[in-house]
């Protein structure tokens, strides 16, 4: 699974960014991002137009993403350690089954406005693009776990575990 996952990215790469994995992650969290802005529109249309419960679920929805993005873009821009890209990643995951479970609300919300004689544009909106967000988050973490070691940044991680051990224990010096 995994040599196949990092051969389908890899030809995506290669047709979409000239063979830089690096820029199709780049690309990929940009084109994140822009559902973010997105998803964020509607759900300030939503919390001030529909029920405490959907209003809460939308702005629920957008602050997560908010921390997602910030803490994503420092993740990909500053703090290339196995440490903070593992947790990225799984917090990627998590947003795409979140936004799953999103989309299925938003579908039930959307029918009872239709049952209610109701306009539901704003749900099947939401519901799209919730369903359109889980679906890049978690094609987002497929490319990341392929090629997670090219994100890496291995030559600070090496320099920080040698110059942690030259650093070393000196003892306080004995008075007799």
């Amino acid at each position: 699974m995994g040599s196949a996952m990092s051969n389908y990215t890899t030809a995506l790469a290669n047709s979409l960014c000239g063979g830089s994995s690096r820029k199709l992650i780049a690309g990929w969290w940009y084109s994140i991002l822009a559902v973010t802005a997105i998803l964020t529109l509607l759900s300030f249309i939503i919390m001030s137009t529909r029920s405490m419960a959907e209003g809460f679920t939308a702005i629920w929805s957008a602050v997560m993403l908010f921390i997602l993005s910030i803490g994503g873009t420092m993740i990909m821009r500053k703090f290339h350690n196995s440490m903070a890209v593992g947790f990225f990643m799984g917090g990627v995951v998590a947003m795409s089954q979140f936004f799953f479970l999103l989309f299925l609300i938003y579908l039930a919300y959307e029918r009872d406005q239709r049952m209610m004689n109701d306009s539901s544009k704003y749900e099947s909106l939401m519901a799209l693009f919730s369903m359109v967000q889980c679906i890049l988050l978690g094609s987002f973490a497929a490319i990341l776990g392929a090629h997670r070691s090219e994100i890496l940044d291995k030559d600070r991680e090496q320099s920080t575990k040698y110059s942690s051990q030259e650093a070393s224990y000196e003892p306080p010096a004995h008075s007799s």
